[in-house]
């Protein structure tokens, strides 16, 4: 994940990695919160660099300087956390919906045939007519 800013004209990419492509949209300025060897880096620092080497007013980039002020943030801020949740009941609840899923689909197939050589055509046609999906079907039947 990257945040994002436009600081006169400027695209600037807050981010914990290199850009996935150089070629779609690619940012005039990039800034990392980490190193390649996972240390955290200070983002108002590598502002300050910038800015020497290529003449720009650091006063413009104060909005980027606030938002990742150092301490403010760890190498892990992109990282999204996983909530952690009670597998117990939720395992017996998704267990139980997909039997019924299961159950539907096999009701509504009971009364219908497809050979293990069915075409996509049969198919689709059986899908349309009992709502089940077409992998489904195949499963059901055994067609490859």
């Amino acid at each position: 994940m990257s945040a994002y800013y436009n600081i006169k004209g400027l695209k600037v990419r807050v981010s914990d990695h290199e850009a996935n492509s150089k070629l779609n949209g690619s940012s005039d300025i990039e800034l990392y919160i980490k190193s390649a060897d996972n240390r955290l880096i200070s983002v108002e620092s590598q502002i300050e660099v910038i800015c020497e080497k290529r003449g720009y007013e650091i006063s413009d980039f104060q909005e980027v300087i606030n938002e990742w002020k150092d301490g403010t943030y760890d190498k892990d801020f992109f990282v999204v956390k996983k909530e952690e949740v009670n597998t117990d009941n939720t395992n017996e609840g998704l267990i139980e919906l997909k039997q019924s899923i299961t159950m539907g689909n096999d009701e509504k197939l009971k009364d219908y045939t497809l050979s293990k050589s069915a075409k996509h055509q049969e198919i689709k046609a059986l899908s349309e007519l009992t709502g089940v999906s077409q992998s489904y079907i195949k499963k059901h039947f055994n067609i490859k």
